[in-house]
């Protein structure tokens, strides 16, 4: 594991950088992950630059540590980075909703309803439509795990964003033209 210390570190980095970043945007307004401008946040921020960045930074710092960095090496600190990270924001967000702000959960949700309703409103729907959509969106809201189960369930999604990451990642970051690599092509042919 001592080889994957740099991953490790970049997986404590980009957890650090999120929380703050979710506590930054809390400060300024604790319902914007309701509003239009809090999705586009999360999903360029959370879902896209911050693991990206992480991830490359935690493959590229390992592979230092390798005379060879085969693709399954490369694969591995991307995930150890990924899950360090996962495990630091989990870990957080359970504090979070059970201690720091218990009611946020729910007001956001209830908040992502009105926005949605006025959206939809704005984009001149028919009332009856927005109705239907609404009571099928509570319904959605209401079988939907929350708190810890919720945010273990949210983890695991996020695991699985961090594996599709890292395999593009694993790609161009191995060495290319390694021995195991030639092994593996006479195997297949």
């Amino acid at each position: 594991m001592e080889d994957y210390r740099p991953a490790v570190k970049q997986g404590v980095r980009m957890a650090i950088f999120s929380v703050l970043i979710f506590l930054t945007l809390y400060a300024i307004d604790p319902m914007i992950y309701a509003k239009p401008a809090g999705w586009v946040v999360l999903l360029v921020g959370n879902f896209l630059a911050i693991p990206i960045v992480f991830l490359i930074l935690g493959v590229r710092d390992t592979k230092k540590n390798f005379s060879v960095f085969t693709f399954g090496t490369a694969l591995s600190a991307g995930m150890v980075t990924g899950i360090i990270s996962t495990v630091v924001v989990l870990l957080f967000n359970i504090v979070f909703m059970t201690i720091i702000d218990p009611e946020w959960e729910q007001q956001l949700s209830e908040e992502v309803m009105v926005s949605t309703q006025e959206l939809m409103e704005k984009m001149g729907t028919p009332d009856e439509v927005v109705e239907e959509a609404m009571q099928k969106a509570r319904e959605e809201a209401a079988a939907k795990p929350k708190g810890i189960i919720g945010q273990m369930k949210s983890s695991l999604g996020s695991l699985g964003w961090y594996l599709i990451l890292s395999l593009i990642i694993a790609a161009v970051y191995r060495d290319k033209g390694s021995k195991e690599e030639a092994l593996i092509d006479e195997v297949v042919t």
